[in-house]
């Protein structure tokens, strides 16, 4: 029953192309969209309405001061992720909001992070079906060893634009 937004119309027209293209196509296409993933060179690697798996490298503009990937750009994956499957399912006519994030850093991270977010089928029918409405979207970063050097829980809402307007 998923219904399509402008968002997911738009991975939809991509996905005649090889996957290497299609993640380049929406890394430089989202990037324009949201400034500053496109300035932290955020990957998309994955995107449809249940999944989103966004990386950044360990590169020098992104590194803390023991040349890791700092722990602001740690988040920004998170909440790129998270943020982009929620916007994959909300109406074209809604806009969503990151309500609250929690980012608890458990080890010094390694090489390049990736983020993946998902959304139950639960998650989906809400979002595609309701005018507002909040949720809690499950999002696992890891690092090039595989593990979880910080554990998140990023919280979404979304709402009628027209809601926003008349505030």
């Amino acid at each position: 029953m998923t219904q399509t937004n402008r968002l997911s119309k738009v991975v939809k027209a991509t996905s005649r192309f090889p996957k290497s293209i299609r993640s380049t196509l929406w890394s430089k296409a989202f990037g324009r969209v949201v400034p500053m993933v496109g300035t932290a060179h955020v990957k998309y690697l994955e995107v449809s309405p249940a999944r989103v798996t966004v990386k950044i490298d360990n590169h020098k503009a992104m590194q803390n001061h023991i040349g890791q990937v700092h722990a602001c750009a740690m988040a920004l994956i998170a909440e790129t992720a998270t943020g982009f499957v929620t916007g994959m399912n909300v109406p074209d006519h809604c806009i969503v909001l990151i309500k609250s994030m929690q980012v608890n850093f458990k080890r010094p991270s390694k090489g390049a992070m990736s983020a993946t977010a998902t959304l139950t089928e639960e998650q989906q029918k809400l979002m595609q079906t309701t005018e507002k409405g909040e949720t809690l979207v499950s999002v696992t970063v890891t690092d090039e060893t595989g593990e979880e050097p910080i554990q998140c829980e990023m919280l979404w809402a979304w709402v009628s634009k027209s809601h926003i307007k008349n505030k």
